[in-house]
């Protein structure tokens, strides 16, 4: 029997996602959020934010990536100690 994947829709996991950089997940969350609450003055800011492309928005972006790429980089070279 295949299991269902659980999707997690939660106001909290969009934030953690935000804070982290991953804006496209925290995007898709407010989204279906939304969708289930369509006058939430809330969502409807927070997806208003994440899709302005502003320039600190564009570097908060490249910086998040570099980031996460450096982190991967560290584990790496740890899992090899």
């Amino acid at each position: 029997m295949a299991k269902a994947k659980v999707k997690i829709l939660s106001l909290t996991l969009a934030e953690i996602y935000m804070r982290q950089g991953h804006f496209d997940k925290a995007r898709e969350i407010y989204e279906r959020l939304l969708s289930k609450d369509e006058k939430n003055l809330f969502y409807r800011r927070r997806l208003a934010l994440l899709s302005a492309e502003t320039p600190d928005v564009k570097r908060l972006r490249v910086l998040s990536r570099l980031l996460r790429k450096i982190e991967e980089r560290r584990d790496e070279r740890e899992a090899v100690r």
